[in-house]
């Protein structure tokens, strides 16, 4: 009983500090989406969001993106390169387990990342890496070691650091080595989810990757950029259709998806796909590119938006039948326990007992907005077109833990209801030993209630692991333009709700052929 009574305290424990870590999310979230990324990277520092060592992951992660949006690319690569270096140990670990099948409750275990999150490390890496190829300067900055707490120890200013062509060349190649790296994952990807709706290949890493092999202008880095334009369309037909944005028959295609692969394309184009407006631009301009390739009309700046914050992750519970027969009672006690079992679980009817869990899900936002790229030079419009959709995030991660609520759900609920059979033997015990000294009732009572003791301890030791990366975009969008040198403005306008909005300034400068502008 007083094992009982301290997994109760324990667990009450447990249940404050997660109803205070969510409170300081949600503000975190709201600081990000105000661009408040001082206050924000200065919480994220502390103790209140991610402090324990099962999610440094994720702090590796929140630190690089905020230093990336504030534009500090040296800082923001520290992190990432700790945080890709960390994920793939930790997935690695995590196979192991599986394959041991020792894997328990996630939200008590190391956070390895989602397979968009580990797969979107690489992306931000280069995104880190590319901006130092162009700004040429690793900033000034102070270097602070901090305790558990987030208490400052010691701090040492560190220069800024102005990069020759080299070492400024250095960064670009590193981006290229990282973009390989991440084609690798999503072949990998591809293989480990056959047959499942999930995210599983990334347009950014076909157009992003295009524009950095056209930076590095070699021939062999001109024929892959055009490679990967051309492959973007099979990107789009073979794993975007999934997505409600890109296809109006994506609950077809979703449905029938493992026998998609038996049938020819044009048997799945004509039943399974009807482009939206959104998938027909992305691919349009896929063509385009590759009609343009080499003459003096292609464009030679793109422009990469990051929109909002991507879909929290929710708590979605379960139930899951108990089967309360498969205890080891005495023969001669079997209905007893039963009965027991019955009391403790409240049930009064012959109703199948089940036992209810829960899961993390993220809540369906189809990210099919009508939104245009406007780039104004001196307040004047130069050039409006459509807001391509490489990244509808919030699909993706919806349907990343669709399929791993699935896959999971059977697993999950075997070593809960193992939990609670143990617990209701448990008690049932605590009943018989009570029983001819105190009397039915107050026996039942001891039991039912030793029960509902070890109940509670179960609920919180299965919660739902609501851990993410919290400062990933809800999409991206991407177009590019034929600019000449100068100063401009980036706008986006929102064709439902008419508004224009500026999301940032940048500057074409006269000696480049191709450049990237990422806008956060």
């Amino acid at each position: 009983m007083k094992k009982l009574n301290a997994l109760l305290v324990f667990s009450l424990v447990l249940l404050a500090g997660c109803s205070s870590n969510q409170k300081a999310i949600l503000k975190y979230r709201e600081m990000v989406q105000k661009k408040d990324y001082k206050s924000a990277l200065e919480m994220m520092k502390g103790d209140s969001i991610y402090k324990d060592e099962q999610s440094r992951l994720l702090k590796f992660l929140e630190l690089g993106t905020l230093h990336l949006y504030s534009g500090e690319y040296y800082q923001a690569l520290q992190y990432f390169d700790r945080a890709r270096d960390l994920s793939d140990k930790l997935f690695t670990v995590s196979i192991s387990k599986k394959i041991a099948g020792t894997i328990g409750n996630e939200a008590s275990d190391n956070y390895y990342g989602e397979g968009y999150e580990r797969s979107l490390i690489r992306y931000y890496t280069i995104l880190a890496h590319y901006n130092l190829y162009e700004k040429g300067v690793y900033e000034a900055y102070t270097d602070e070691e901090r305790d558990d707490k987030g208490k400052v120890l010691k701090s040492t200013p560190m220069p800024e650091v102005v990069l020759d062509d080299s070492k400024k060349r250095f960064h670009l190649t590193a981006a290229k080595s990282v973009l390989l790296e991440w084609n690798s994952i999503l072949e990998d990807m591809k293989k480990t989810t056959a047959g499942e709706v999930t995210y599983k290949d990334d347009l950014l890493a076909k157009f992003v990757g295009a524009v950095l092999h056209e930076k590095a202008d070699s021939t062999s880095d001109r024929q892959i950029a055009l490679n990967l334009y051309k492959e973007s369309k099979n990107t789009v037909f073979r794993y975007y259709n999934s997505y409600q944005s890109f296809n109006t028959k994506y609950a077809d295609f979703n449905k029938d998806y493992k026998k998609l692969s038996s049938l020819d394309t044009k048997a799945v184009q004509s039943g399974y796909v009807n482009s939206t407006p959104l998938s027909l631009a992305v691919t349009s301009y896929a063509d385009e590119q590759v009609k343009e390739w080499g003459t003096k009309d292609k464009d030679n700046v793109y422009l990469v938006w990051h929109e909002g914050t991507i879909s929290p992750k929710e708590i979605k519970k379960y139930d899951f039948p108990i089967g309360l027969t498969a205890v080891t009672v005495k023969s001669n006690e079997k209905m007893d326990f039963v009965g027991f079992a019955k009391q403790a679980l409240a049930i009064s009817d012959m109703a199948d007992p089940k036992v209810e869990f829960e899961m993390p899900v993220i809540p369906y936002r189809p990210n099919n907005e009508d939104f245009k790229m406007i780039v104004k030079k001196g307040g004047k419009t130069v050039f409006e077109k459509p807001a391509l959709l490489m990244d509808p995030l919030s699909e993706m991660a919806f349907y990343t833990l669709d399929s791993k609520a699935v896959s999971d759900l059977a697993k999950t609920g075997a070593r809960v209801v193992a939990k609670h059979l143990t617990a209701l033997g448990a008690s049932f015990a605590t009943y018989k030993g009570l029983k001819d000294k105190m009397g039915d009732g107050i026996a039942m009572l001891s039991g039912v209630g030793a029960y509902n003791l070890a109940a509670r301890g179960i609920a919180e030791s299965e919660k739902a692991d609501l851990r993410s990366w919290l400062t990933l975009p809800n999409q991206v969008r991407m177009n590019s333009f034929k600019l000449s040198p100068g100063e401009y403005e980036l706008y986006t306008f929102n064709g439902v709700t008419k508004a224009e909005t500026l999301v940032g300034r940048f500057n074409v400068a006269g000696d480049e052929k191709v450049a990237l502008k990422t806008f956060f």
